[in-house]
């Protein structure tokens, strides 16, 4: 399909998958190559013989890297890349097993059952929420930072994966004694492909756990010159990566998360932020001595929001609300403050999960939250001064931006399995190409977004806004006392101006275009955000009313989310041909799949299209504008 490798690379890794000098390049390169032909993970892992995690690291390694991860492999031994090319039939967990009375009889029986009936990771969190989720984390914090610090400690590729497994099995020490914990679960762990290892491998992770738990002493002073082996100190160096990774969720919140990590040769900084963030920051630098005593550097962890002591106070005042807390007799500026505070505070409760990117909704989530905070400021603008927003908005709508394109390929496919699911099952494969280029894309984009996250400019936003939102009558505009200002006395007028904007499209709905259903949608979402804005002070009866408004959204919504997904779909069928060229003739696909999901497209499209005037009608009705009438009447 030619969706990952350049043109001017195909030739060179085409070389390297058959002539490369170790296994490892020829694997790297032969699963870039069927990725590229448009395979599922699935089968380029089955085809090269890695498990499915390992295939998806490698193509994102590629994507961020390029030909660079083949340079760095051939710079390996056999005995450094034995991860690859080396595996062992029994994981050294022995005196693991025997603590929880496996015989030798239990043990190939339930691997057996493992093997048939796979313990999924969803399984193993509802029946080990805490523990697991505990490892999930503290091992992702550990790999990133590995990551940070290639410089400083030069291990090469394949130890990243040694201190996974070292991060996993401490999860099987730490839950020793723990009367939830079963064999099936035990052995999920246990027999974890990251689990099978070389010998000398095994030797690497004992040494890691045995100086993670203080089971073991450090080989000599830490002092001397040339203090340890080569096996001592890469074992050394990932117990002090995963030591610091520990401390980082001393709180066991599981959301402190790290923004950045800054290396010189005098000092580690590393920028963390979460709910938690400061109590963990503290935790980490006591956790962090082994690597100060093995790499001679100073470690310094700061938390992203807490510049100033009285910063951290306030989001967590903010992460502790339930409601923005809006009051009759608030002015409309302190309403607007209170509003942005708490959708602020919704943004920065599920970044943590979006950056992790296991659970779409989370990603979803902060999404809605930038969303409602820039309806807001339309809501609000006219109770603040122009410049004093000006800087504030532009971060929004960059991290909009960041979160948008990840979360619209999510929705792509969440309803192309939709489709899928009506299908007949023989009939599902062809959708194949088009899902592995959202994939692919995803990839980019999700890499483009995490780096906005990453970046001084959103820290910068983050921190601005918090004080902005913190601070009584910041950026309010002066007005005389006699003019309107209170909630009680402006909401109305901006409720019924709307419902005005609104219905005025009542007019045209029998011949609208799609571009005027689209700006439908939009004021339908104005009005909506509006109502919601100031619930807490309308009569009950709103709440009927966002819910009628909400089914005309999700109509107009599915509509737009068909029309988009025409579009894409002519553009993919228009480069067809220029995606199959690199393909022999008789092994090109067959883009029929692609032309009925398209037909299925405009149908759904033609659907939502005549019978939104019906919807419409029964929102624009005289008992639901009695009802409006009655909810504001209260102020």
């Amino acid at each position: 399909m030619g969706t990952l490798i350049d043109t001017e690379d195909k030739a060179q890794i085409e070389a390297l998958a058959t002539r490369g000098s170790t296994a490892a390049i020829r694997r790297r390169a032969q699963l870039l190559i069927l990725y590229d032909e448009g395979f599922p993970t699935r089968e380029v892992a089955e085809r090269v013989g890695l498990s499915p995690g390992r295939t998806r690291y490698w193509r994102r390694r590629f994507l961020f890297e390029g030909m660079k991860i083949f340079a760095e492999a051939s710079l390996e031994t056999d005995t450094i890349g034995s991860g690859e090319e080396q595996t062992s039939s029994q994981p050294t967990t022995e005196t693991v097993v025997e603590e929880v009375e496996l015989t030798e009889q239990e043990l190939p029986e339930l691997e057996g059952e493992i093997e048939n009936q796979p313990v999924s990771l969803d399984e193993l969190r509802q029946r080990y929420p805490d523990n697991l989720r505990r490892a999930e984390h503290r091992r992702d914090l550990a790999l990133e930072l590995f990551d940070a610090t290639q410089s400083t400690h030069q291990l090469p590729d394949e130890q990243r994966r040694l201190l996974e497994v070292a991060a996993l099995l401490q999860y099987l020490t730490e839950t020793q004694g723990d009367e939830r914990l079963n064999k099936s679960g035990y052995l999920f762990i246990l027999s974890h492909p990251l689990t099978d290892l070389s010998e000398r491998e095994n030797k690497i992770v004992e040494a890691v756990l045995g100086y993670q738990n203080g089971e073991v002493g450090y080989p000599v002073d830490a002092d001397a010159e040339q203090p340890h082996s080569p096996s001592d100190l890469e074992a050394l160096s990932l117990a002090a990566l995963l030591r610091i990774a520990d401390g980082l969720d001393i709180s066991q919140s599981h959301e402190t998360i790290i923004n950045s990590v800054e290396i010189d040769p005098q000092e580690l900084k590393i920028l963390v932020s979460g709910p938690q963030a400061k109590k963990d920051a503290r935790s980490g630098r006591k956790s962090a001595k082994l690597w100060s005593r093995l790499f001679k550097q100073k470690v310094s962890l700061q938390t992203v929001i807490l510049l100033e002591g009285a910063v951290d106070e306030r989001l967590e005042l903010l992460l502790s609300k339930k409601r923005p807390g809006v009051e009759p007799s608030d002015t409309l500026s302190e309403a607007g403050r209170k509003v942005f505070g708490y959708h602020y505070a919704q943004m920065v409760r599920h970044e943590p999960g979006t950056r992790l990117g296991v659970d779409i909704e989370e990603l979803h989530d902060m999404r809605v939250a930038t969303r409602r905070m820039r309806a807001a400021f339309e809501v609000f603008s006219d109770a603040f001064e122009p410049k004093a927003v000006k800087t504030h908005l532009k971060g929004l709508r960059a991290t909009g931006r960041a979160l948008g394109r990840v979360r619209d390929l999510d929705v792509f496919r969440e309803k192309a399995q939709q489709y899928l699911d009506t299908i007949p099952q023989e009939q599902r494969n062809g959708l194949e190409p088009l899902l592995t280029l959202w994939e692919n894309e995803r990839e980019i984009d999700r890499s483009k977004m995490l780096e906005h996250l990453n970046s001084e400019d959103y820290v910068n936003f983050k921190r601005k806004f918090l004080k902005f939102v913190s601070t009584p009558q910041a950026g309010s505009k002066k007005v005389p006392v006699t003019s309107p200002q209170q909630v009680q006395h402006i909401v109305p007028v901006l409720i019924y101006s709307r419902l005005a904007a609104v219905r005025a499209y009542g007019s045209i709905l029998d011949s609208a275009t799609i571009e005027q259903l689209h700006g439908l949608r939009i004021e339908f979402k104005k009005y909506r955000y509006t109502l919601e804005f100031f619930q807490e002070v309308l009569g009950e009866g709103v709440k009927e009313l966002i819910k009628e408004i909400k089914t005309l959204q999700d109509h107009l919504g599915d509509l737009n989310d068909a029309d988009v997904a025409c579009r894409i779909l002519r553009q993919f069928l228009d480069e067809w041909e220029s995606r199959q060229v690199y393909k022999p003739i008789s092994e090109r696909d067959n883009p029929e799949p692609i032309v009925a999901y398209l037909a299925a497209k405009h149908a759904e499209r033609y659907f939502l299209i005549t019978t939104f005037q019906e919807v419409f009608q029964g929102f624009d009705r005289p008992e639901m504008r009695a009802k409006l009438a009655a909810a504001v009447a209260v102020l």
